[in-house]
């Protein structure tokens, strides 16, 4: 396999099944974030937790994200360093973001983090994310935290307070920056950052706060209830991976 002038081994069969979902996983959500233009030129993550183990998955440095592949990811451990063999590394303060998230969440295992237009311009509205549409009820019934924006979030001194801010909420909105979102599978990480995105995005066109309606208080708790009942993007999960498919299907190898 070769991504420009570097060549590298396929990993399929030559790690866990557990490990090789894992990078499935994360490649497609690479690539869905292209897809669904959600990428800004910049070398803003998404990672993973290798099941049974300490180590992660992360984006090797200096490639776009279409074309990030399942066996190009770099298996790191928490403080960054590549424990496999692999001619790739990675942007060391790229991490230091989803390290900070990875290092306090048991429960996180696929960590997004993104400089959507839409996201970035609502974390710099005083007025947060309002209850006025169903993508934001959702996201507020599971709870929305927020940073202030302290310096680019690329040092080890940064850490601390990212993980002060996140507390047990997955969704974090940090102010002038753009956002978070995590799960415990794929598809609920990628569910949290396309509802938190439509969120920001129909606050925004929807104008100035004090001429919008928001759902009644009384309305809010179905919001829990559904989300109870299963998140969406679970079962859509198969179907974006077909459309990769068909599409992209490089993600894959």
């Amino acid at each position: 396999m070769k991504i420009g002038d570097i060549e590298y081994p396929s990993l399929k069969g030559k790690v866990s099944d557990a490990e090789w979902r894992a990078r499935v996983d994360l490649a497609a959500i690479y690539r869905l974030i292209t897809l669904f233009d959600w990428w800004d030129m910049s070398q803003s993550p998404a990672g993973a937790r290798i099941p049974g183990t300490d180590h992660y998955l992360f984006n090797p440095m200096g490639l776009l994200f279409e074309e990030i592949t399942a066996s190009s990811l770099v298996r790191i451990d928490l403080n960054g360093e590549t424990v496999s063999d692999t001619p790739f590394s990675i942007l060391r303060g790229a991490w230091y973001p989803l390290q900070a998230v990875f290092a306090v969440r048991e429960d996180a295992n696929f960590v997004i983090h993104s400089h959507d237009r839409y996201a970035a311009a609502l974390s710099a509205r005083r007025d947060k994310l309002l209850p006025i549409s169903q993508p934001a009820n959702f996201a507020l019934a599971e709870g929305v935290a927020y940073h202030d924006y302290d310096g680019v979030e690329t040092y080890e001194d940064k850490m601390a307070p990212v993980q002060a801010s996140l507390g047990d909420k997955n969704y974090l909105i940090l102010h002038n920056h753009g956002m978070v979102t995590i799960g415990a599978l794929a598809p609920m990480a990628f569910g949290r950052m396309a509802n938190l995105r439509s969120a920001c995005e129909i606050q925004l066109l929807a104008g100035q706060d004090h001429d919008l309606i928001s759902v009644s208080e009384h309305v809010r708790p179905v919001f829990a209830e559904e989300l109870r009942k299963g998140v969406v993007v679970d079962n859509l999960w198969p179907a974006l991976l077909r459309k990769l498919d068909r599409l992209d299907p490089g993600y894959a190898t």
